[in-house]
């Protein structure tokens, strides 16, 4: 019904108007939907990831210790050098978790984070014996994302005494607790190691097997 009306300002048909002005003017939707990201600038760490939504991407080892453009819209993560070119691209992950394309980490950067692991191991070995055993297991588990871990356990050292932070690795190893996150807890609010139990094969409520079988003949056959 609008159509056939005739506008009250420019006294035409709409319908006209619009196959006459506006319809020519009109381009063809894009094949993409319209781009909805969020964007910032990042450093490169020493382990040559970027940190987004707190969450950590790789990028070329050459641009270690260097600020670069990233884009982020829940399911990519583009990064950018300062010429806006992409360098590189990963599917985001939940926050906590590493992206890491293997061909960021050439051999010269593997043995130079191999050789920081060795370093990092033996100074958390200085905070106390399960100090060092729970970096070593966690750093078997995490890989290169237990680089950060271990530097986070040892910035600990700073706020709180070492005998602590050794009881609570040993705490947090008994629950298999591999987080910097958790031993933070444990030296906040304090921790139980995980008790192991053995089975109990004889006790005053725990009859026969012989019993059993004659309850089941009795009732089943």
């Amino acid at each position: 019904m609008a159509d056939t009306r005739v506008h009250g300002t420019t006294r035409k048909h709409v319908h006209e108007s619009f196959q006459e002005i506006d319809q020519p003017a009109l381009g063809p939707l894009p094949v993409e939907r319209f781009a909805c990201f969020k964007e910032a600038q990042r450093s490169v760490h020493r382990d040559g990831h970027v940190e987004v939504a707190k969450a950590y991407y790789s990028v070329p080892p050459e641009y270690v210790g260097q600020r670069l453009w990233v884009r982020w819209d829940g399911r990519l993560v583009r990064i950018f050098n300062h010429r806006m070119r992409q360098i590189t691209v990963h599917a985001q992950v939940e926050p906590g978790r590493f992206q890491t394309a293997q061909e960021h980490l050439h051999s010269r950067k593997i043995s130079r984070i191999e050789r920081g692991a060795d370093w990092l191991l033996q100074r958390a070995s200085l905070i106390g014996p399960d100090a060092s055993r729970w970096s070593q297991v966690m750093l078997q588990n995490r890989g290169i994302a237990g680089i950060r871990v271990l530097n986070g356990l040892l910035s600990l050292t700073r706020q709180h005494r070492s005998e602590a932070i050794d009881q609570a690795c040993k705490v947090a190893l008994t629950h298999g607790a591999f987080r910097l996150r958790a031993v933070r807890q444990i030296l906040k609010h304090g921790g139980h190691e995980q008790q192991q139990f053995d089975f109990v094969k004889e006790h005053e409520i725990i009859r026969d097997l012989s019993e059993y079988d004659q309850v089941t003949h009795t009732h089943f056959s």
